[in-house]
């Protein structure tokens, strides 16, 4: 017994400091969300992130063992760490390592962004030296899919990339395409099966 209790313990340990290291380790995995980029005919753009934000880490975490309200107090502190990128305009913390947030970027000509960041790179707008512009984004893979469902992570987004008219298209993947002649909606994509990785590919 006293053997068993000791694996007990030393495997709460191991939890709970993992829980202290995840605040600092930015390991978010994109959920629910609606993500939407406006290309203009210059190559400038605009970003726009709504939806949620979840430390997958903390979700693994929480199936070995409950979160208590010490722990829940503390990731809700970690709000701050994304408050302090710029573009994070809005962050609300929603419990078991869910961030709801707002992110609104506007990237000039030649400026390549890459969302969450550049190690966390979900969502990118890259210039490229031939003068394309390439946007792409993760897909999970199956066996992505299979781990996150494990730990309860539920990936389901949406990509808008929506184009001034006129402007050359030179490779994509997209599920749906500008209806009535380019000018209503965008190039769009669905974000939860295991697929070729979303991408689109200008000549601005």
């Amino acid at each position: 017994m006293p053997q068993m209790k000791g694996s007990i313990m030393k495997k709460i340990s191991a939890i709970l400091l993992l829980l202290l290291l995840l605040i600092t380790a930015g390991c978010y995995i994109p959920e629910q969300f609606d993500a939407k980029i406006v290309i203009n005919k210059d190559g400038s753009y605009s970003f726009a992130y709504d939806g949620t934000l979840t430390n997958w880490l903390v979700l693994a975490a929480a199936k070995e063992k409950a979160l208590s309200a010490k722990d829940e107090a503390d990731l809700k502190k970690a709000t701050s760490e994304l408050s302090q990128i710029p573009e994070f305009k809005k962050v609300d913390y929603q419990g078991k390592g869910r961030y709801k947030v707002l992110v609104q970027k506007t990237g000039k000509k030649g400026e390549p962004y890459y969302f969450v960041s550049q190690d966390l790179n979900y969502i990118s707008v890259v210039p490229k030296s031939d003068g394309t512009l390439e946007v792409r984004s993760f897909s999970p893979s199956a066996k992505d899919l299979k781990e996150l469902k494990q730990i309860d992570a539920k990936i389901d987004g949406k990509l808008m990339v929506k184009l001034p008219r006129g402007m050359k298209v030179l490779q994509t993947n997209a599920q749906g395409k500008p209806k009535f002649f380019g000018l209503i909606g965008g190039y769009t994509w669905s974000i939860k099966k295991p697929e070729d990785g979303p991408f689109i590919i200008l000549k601005p």
